[in-house]
């Protein structure tokens, strides 16, 4: 749900299965591609558990929000800042970064952290938040305050 105080915006997160089926999806497009390769077959092997690997942490972080450094909550505040709180409970600042990318369907928030660091993601799916929050979302980052 969306909670609005004066300059901020309170965004909770859920889980979401259309990030879900997106990344089933994604992942078995690669796994299938990795079957019909012609390479040896030690090496594909090894590359299907990559695959395996990359596809249950995405869904645990992403999808599923139940891994403790999922972001479970951001709140939005003029000039570009965030709080992020992720699900074991730690708060981190961060300043929202340009190239953020805003569709119908999704969000994803490119960001840094108050403490530095290399540049990091929040997808927020259509199905992880509330429908008002999520459209408050898209026009906050189309036309900033």
């Amino acid at each position: 749900m969306t909670q609005q105080f004066p300059g901020m915006v309170r965004i909770t997160l859920d889980q979401s299965r259309l990030l879900t089926v997106l990344l089933l999806a994604a992942h078995g497009f690669c796994a299938g591609g990795l079957l019909l390769w012609p390479g040896p077959s030690g090496l594909r092997q090894g590359l299907l558990i990559l695959v395996l690997v990359a596809l249950l942490r995405a869904l645990r972080h992403e999808a599923w929000r139940q891994s403790p450094q999922a972001v479970t909550r951001v709140d939005l505040e003029g000039g570009g800042r965030l709080r992020l709180i992720t699900r074991n409970g730690q708060r981190s600042l961060g300043v929202l970064l340009p190239g953020s990318f805003v569709a119908p369907y999704g969000v994803i928030l490119r960001y840094r952290l108050a403490s530095g660091g290399a540049v990091r993601y929040c997808v927020v799916a259509r199905d992880a938040t509330h429908p008002d929050c999520n459209r408050i979302l898209r026009v906050l980052l189309r036309h900033p305050l």
